[in-house]
């Protein structure tokens, strides 16, 4: 009995069934589907750019569907995992402070991986299916944390009356849109928006507008002084 990590396919093509070949068509599909968006990418590429043969794609996965969905599980999973870990160690004492933070910490999480504005840029421009199950899966979940705060500001009195969606659209998107359009800001102001001082320069400048805009009063010193 043949206990190779290969098996014969259909066509006569050699099946690989480790991880390895289903982890690079991950990656391929990843930074594709990321630029390109779902219509813009085709199977055929995605296998020239993993390294594998198209067959084999099919082997892994039902469809280009099911590999844009596995390839966004993979992504946001490790994104929310990542982003819940940083949060929980926020203290809860002050909760202005708490909101600052998350937005500091909502800007490193989309710094270290742009493709997760550049799937929303590409798919939030259109109504689809597909639009629906990532915001169901993966958007909503990450985003309530916000909501939450923002539902205690507003009873606290402390955040102004900015209707939520409006709010966290215009904190979302001012954090990711810097990283994701990278080659932008690099063409326009040669500037690397990846490295780590462009990082931490960006999520001061966040954090400054958003608090300017959202708290009806700045945080105190010694509020600023807290740990974290």
């Amino acid at each position: 009995m043949n206990t190779s990590d290969t098996k014969p396919g259909n066509q006569g093509f050699s099946v690989e069934r480790g991880p390895d070949a289903r982890e690079r068509i991950l990656q391929a599909a990843e930074s594709l589907f990321a630029v390109r968006g779902f219509e813009g990418v085709s199977t055929t590429q995605i296998a020239k750019v993993a390294g594998i043969t198209q067959p084999l794609i099919h082997y892994h996965f039902k469809n280009k569907e099911a590999l844009w969905k596995a390839t966004i599980s993979r992504l946001f999973a490790r994104l929310a995992d990542e982003f819940e870990a940083e949060v929980r160690k926020l203290p809860r004492q002050d909760s202005r402070r708490y909101l600052i933070e998350m937005i500091r910490c909502y800007v490193a999480f989309v710094a270290r991986y742009p493709q997760y504005g550049q799937f929303i840029l590409r798919e939030g421009v259109q109504e689809s299916e597909r639009l629906d199950w990532l915001v169901e899966e993966w958007l909503k979940p990450m985003l309530d944390r916000f909501q939450v705060v923002y539902e205690e500001g507003i009873a606290d009195g402390w955040m102004k009356d900015i209707p939520f969606p409006q709010l966290i659209m215009m904190i979302t998107a001012s954090a990711s849109q810097f990283f994701s359009m990278a080659p932008l800001v690099r063409a326009l102001y040669d500037v690397d928006a990846n490295c780590p001082e462009q990082t931490l320069a960006h999520s001061d400048a966040v954090v400054e507008v958003a608090v300017n805009a959202i708290l009806r009063q700045p945080v105190t010193q010694q509020s600023e002084a807290a740990p974290v």
